[in-house]
């Protein structure tokens, strides 16, 4: 069994018109996770907007709207499709079941109320919830470098996509490569390569610091940025730091390479939503130009920094 960190219990929702069955339930579940409840669908979509539980139970006949309606509603949004949803119902017709996990619900329990089965089933899918979701978190990290992934660095550009359009704030992105690193590796073995790798991600982290800003390796010795809510002048600033800090990690390169110490060419561009028409541009625009920036700044002798056009 998964155990809750102290001081971390599970906020579970329950959603019923019966004062009767949410006393039992809170008195079935209190050690379990934080009770919340709601009266009907209404109510309960107004507390899911404002804080997602990690698991609900859901009456079937709501005074409102019709339970199985609630949990279609919930699942076709990407925000909450993942809650676990528990119908409690006396309802034991013919196709019953075929209708709640058509719905998208995860289990049911039948009225009336066992606790002890109820106790079993919400810890079994709370576990069940949070084994999943750290595997997906595991499947996002890069293993050697310990950041966010090339598989993360595309969901998180997608959402951070949407929120720009409805905040109508700059997106940038920024795109960095690790100069002659063929050199470094033939000339100090794949282990010192590594080693660079992973120190210039460590540099990278400690000094890319904003919540919602997101730093990845993209692949080989290519790391990505995601800035949301930055302009040009203020990633600008914040990319020149970078460079000069790598520089100053004072890591010797090849002795072919063309400068001592190891540094990094990086490309970045500004999507600004009141500038450039969504329709005309795929999602990856921002992306290709900052691919294109970090090629210019490859050409005109690495270890700078060049900027390119949404197109």
């Amino acid at each position: 069994m998964i155990k809750p960190k102290s001081g971390e219990l599970p906020d579970i929702l329950i959603i019923d018109d019966d004062k009767t069955v949410i006393m039992a339930l809170n008195k079935a579940l209190e050690e379990i996770g934080r009770i919340r409840f709601a009266l009907d669908a209404r109510q309960a979509l107004s507390m899911i907007k404002a804080q997602p539980p990690k698991l609900l139970l859901l009456d079937m006949d709501l005074p409102d709207i019709n339970g199985l309606k609630v949990c279609r509603t919930l699942k076709g949004n990407p925000d909450t499709a993942d809650i676990p949803v528990l119908f409690i119902t006396s309802n034991s017709e013919l196709g019953f079941e075929e209708a709640v996990f058509d719905a998208g619900a995860a289990d049911y329990i039948i009225k009336p109320l066992n606790p002890r089965v109820v106790a079993a089933r919400v810890q079994t899918h709370l576990n069940y919830h949070q084994a999943i979701q750290l595997l997906e978190q595991l499947a996002k990290i890069d293993s050697m470098t310990g950041l966010a992934n090339r598989r993360a660095f595309d969901e998180r550009l997608s959402v951070e996509q949407r929120r720009m359009y409805r905040e109508r704030e700059p997106l940038t992105v920024a795109m960095i490569d690790i100069d002659q690193f063929k050199k470094y590796n033939d000339h100090f073995g794949h282990i010192k390569g590594d080693e660079c790798l992973k120190g210039i991600a460590q540099a990278l982290a400690n000094n890319v610091r904003r919540p919602a800003d997101v730093v990845t390796r993209y692949g080989g010795e290519e790391f990505a940025l995601i800035l949301p809510n930055t302009s040009k002048e203020g990633a600008d600033i914040l990319l020149q730091k970078l460079i000069r800090l790598i520089e100053e990690l004072n890591v010797e390169h090849a002795p072919d390479a063309i400068y001592k110490y190891v540094t990094v060419s990086v490309g970045y561009s500004t999507f600004y939503p009141e500038k450039n028409n969504q329709n005309h541009l795929d999602d990856w625009a921002v992306v290709k130009a900052a691919d294109r920036a970090l090629y210019a700044s490859k050409d005109k002798g690495r270890n700078r920094l060049s900027y390119q056009s949404v197109e």
